[in-house]
């Protein structure tokens, strides 16, 4: 082997083995130092807390947060000066164009009327809508076993957000549907006068 130094500051051939060789050692014996059985679990106590943390913030900010509804052309509130707050519950809204269970369509409206073959009669008077029934049924199943699971009574409210050109005939139809899925509470939202 060279022992000799090519250029002066470089360590020769001997020299840079006997540091390979001092590394090796110290990255050994930093790696037998490391205690891998303290590392072989998942310590799941301190995600269940940060869970709990978030679960409980996300509820309350749930009970204080109040009805956000984007009006457009398919949907204007009507006027009114009621001061009530908000509650939770099923919304049903009533676009121009449609009619929606928790922001999903379930049923088309034409010219402010249910085409008959979305009625459980057939007939374009009868009351029952049977998409909006359907949906309704599946939320109230939900709704009974969340109640369940509370220790709560169901309730059975349902919120109704319609156009103010809704005509009479089609928030009745709504109500009876709603009525027939065991939903018994009617809430309407409006938009609150200012006080002057």
């Amino acid at each position: 082997m060279d022992t000799k130094k090519s250029k002066p500051g470089m360590l020769s051939t001997e020299e840079a083995d006997k540091v390979r060789r001092a590394d090796k050692r110290a990255l050994a014996k930093l790696r037998a130092s490391i205690d891998t059985d303290d590392v072989n679990f998942l310590n799941i106590t301190a995600m269940m807390d940060m869970m709990t943390i978030l679960l409980v913030f996300m509820l309350m900010s749930f009970a204080t947060q109040t009805a956000n509804i984007s009006q457009s052309d398919q949907l204007a509130l009507p006027a009114s000066g009621t001061a009530k707050e908000v509650a939770e519950s099923v919304s049903v809204t009533l676009t121009k164009s449609a009619i929606l269970v928790e922001g999903k369509s379930v049923a088309g409206i034409h010219d402010g009327a249910i085409d008959a073959s979305d009625k459980a009669s057939g007939d374009v008077n009868g009351l029952v809508i049977n998409p909006l029934l359907n949906a309704l049924n599946e939320r109230a199943t939900l709704d009974r076993k969340i109640a369940a699971l509370k220790g709560a009574v169901f309730e059975g409210a349902v919120t109704i957000i319609a156009d103010k050109t809704t005509p009479y005939r089609l928030l009745t139809e709504v109500m009876y549907t709603a009525g027939e899925a065991q939903y018994k509470k009617y809430r309407l939202i409006v938009l609150q006068k200012r006080q002057q």
